[in-house]
């Protein structure tokens, strides 16, 4: 009895402490939860955001933000994505994240019009932005756009045999008219010789038009581009009717419409048609400097820059072919299946198929882009690689929509160690000599206490 009173203050003194620990942990635990903060060790700041990115997000702080990404559960990529999205949230108080797997959770992907893996869905105050890059600088951009939104209206003329925006058939435009409505632009069809171009057109789009233009549909898109707007030209080839009026339209721009088409035989190797050029060089421009994807052209004409260029004029070859294609003028043969290089006819590749034109000598600076083709924009074609990507880059360019900022991307530093001859020699000694004699020493002072101890 006199032992467990002698022995009762120990007990109560290692409760009493015991108890202190866990209250320590609880607060901890309750001051790290209401104040969670992440450390990042690497030198290069991999795991960190960049200083604009916090701005941004500290600005949009009054409002939730819900990022959902739909990729498949094996994806490697979601882990990257995952560690971003965790380091935003640690700027905003209401940044949510989700993921999705398409195939398990189809009604959200139905929900959030999600047709391809890798889709990062963005909403801020009603609005949504839909990525196909999941990049820190792609998601930084897209909340810049959705906290200072813009609708920019793009008028589509009528009236040449263009395609629709309304057909959902192969050659109509419907699902180019979702996607940018979806980066929160309005559409509307014009006619040229009726009211003319409304003021509110940030760009004319003139889509695979089949018939020429009249001399004062020539005159207005002249106007148009004075007051310092946009042109957005996707003429196909192989038509003859259209050809002189647009020659005409693009001439004093520098501008030079191929009367060809391109061919590719590596597009076979892609599962497609050789009248499908790839194409996977891109100029140092706005529109495609961040543009790491190929695209396809169906039954592309050359866009070139001509010979010689207007004072006041900047001409920029946006996008080129394979080295193994090239231009075929004889456009009788390839009617009836035939396509054979002849050098001293056709244009060898690569070969430009896009051009777009800045012209300095307008007070607002009108801007141009003309494409060979119109195709690659329709149902049938928009969603191969990165023809949509493409689309949207283009027409962002010309309503001068820069709502964007430059983040370059962290990459982890190689730095390898070369060692002099005499620091190899004693780095070996110590690997193959040392380590093991100081392991043997140690287990053998600790065997010789442990007897010591047992005499």
């Amino acid at each position: 009895m006199r032992k467990i009173k002698r022995h009762l203050p120990q007990h109560l003194h290692l409760v009493i402490a015991t108890g202190i620990f866990l209250a320590i942990l609880v607060l901890a635990a309750q001051i790290v939860g209401r104040h969670n903060r992440r450390l990042d060790l690497t030198r290069e700041r991999l795991h960190s955001v960049s200083n604009d990115s916090i701005a941004v997000l500290y600005r949009m702080q009054r409002n939730p933000l819900w990022v959902r990404a739909f990729f498949a559960e094996e994806d490697p990529a979601r882990h990257p994505l995952r560690v971003l999205l965790k380091e935003m949230a640690t700027h905003h108080p209401q940044f949510h994240y989700e993921f999705y797997d398409p195939d398990r959770s189809p009604s959200e992907a139905r929900r959030y019009r999600v047709e391809t893996y890798r889709t990062t869905v963005v909403e801020y105050q009603g609005r949504e932005e839909k990525l196909q890059e999941f990049s820190e600088e792609a998601l930084t951009n897209a909340l810049i756009r959705l906290a200072h939104p813009e609708r920019q209206t793009l008028c589509f003329t009528a009236g040449h045999g263009e395609a629709a925006l309304t057909d959902t058939e192969r050659n109509g435009l419907a699902e180019w008219k979702q996607a940018l409505e979806d980066h929160s632009y309005r559409l509307k069809e014009i006619q040229l010789l009726g009211r003319g171009i409304p003021t509110d057109c940030a760009s004319v789009v003139v889509a695979g038009p089949h018939y020429e233009l009249l001399p004062g549909e020539v005159d207005r898109l002249q106007k148009h581009l004075e007051t310092g707007r946009g042109l957005l030209l996707l003429i196909d080839p192989m038509d003859p009717w259209t050809g002189k009026s647009f020659q005409k339209l693009v001439e004093p721009w520098g501008v030079r419409l191929g009367e060809n088409v391109v061919v590719d035989k590596m597009s076979r190797v892609f599962g497609g048609d050789y009248l499908i050029p790839l194409v996977t060089e891109y100029a140092d421009h706005p529109i495609t400097k961040r543009f790491r994807v190929a695209t396809f052209l169906p039954i592309t004409r050359t866009v070139r820059m001509a010979s010689e260029v207007p004072e006041g004029v900047e001409v920029t070859e946006l996008a080129r072919t394979t080295q193994g294609s090239w231009a075929e003028t004889n456009l009788k043969k390839l009617e009836e299946g035939k396509a054979d290089l002849e050098p001293e006819t056709d244009l060898v590749g690569p070969v430009s198929v896009a051009a777009a034109v800045q012209i300095e000598e307008i007070p607002k600076g009108g801007r141009v882009v003309v494409v060979g083709d119109s195709d690659f924009v329709t149902n049938a074609y928009l969603k191969a690689s990165g023809n949509k990507d493409f689309s949207l880059n283009l027409v962002q360019w010309l309503v001068k929509d820069d709502r964007w900022i430059s983040i370059r991307a962290k990459r982890p530093r190689f730095e390898p160690l070369f060692l002099k001859k005499n620091q190899s020699v004693g780095v070996a000694i110590f690997t193959v000599v040392g380590l093991p004699l100081t392991a043997l020493a140690a287990g053998s002072i600790g065997i010789w206490r442990r007897r010591r101890r047992s005499a």
